[in-house]
């Protein structure tokens, strides 16, 4: 999920052509695939730290399940983004 993250990263922010201002939109996607690229980081951390026992247990296994269902969501609004922005959606 981490490369499917940057590779839509790669997708979305393309040099614009000929060139115009981002929209609020397309800064708000910026900044949430960034965002989304920490979650990601942060639910294999919590959840390496849960396989090795390190710390409680059962408050890592909460915390990457709930990084993981918040990376899910933003990497689906960054899709959906992608969808509906290109010229094929038109």
């Amino acid at each position: 999920m981490l490369l499917v993250s940057t590779f839509l990263g790669a997708i979305l922010f393309q040099p614009y052509y000929p060139y115009r201002e981002p929209t609020a939109l397309d800064v708000v996607t910026y900044y949430l695939n960034r965002i989304d690229i920490l979650f990601f980081i942060a639910t294999i951390t919590t959840a390496t730290l849960t396989t090795t026992g390190f710390g409680k247990k059962d408050l890592m296994y909460k915390a990457s399940l709930y990084f993981f269902t918040i990376s899910m969501t933003l990497l689906f609004a960054s899709v959906l983004k992608w969808l509906f922005t290109y010229p094929w959606t038109r």
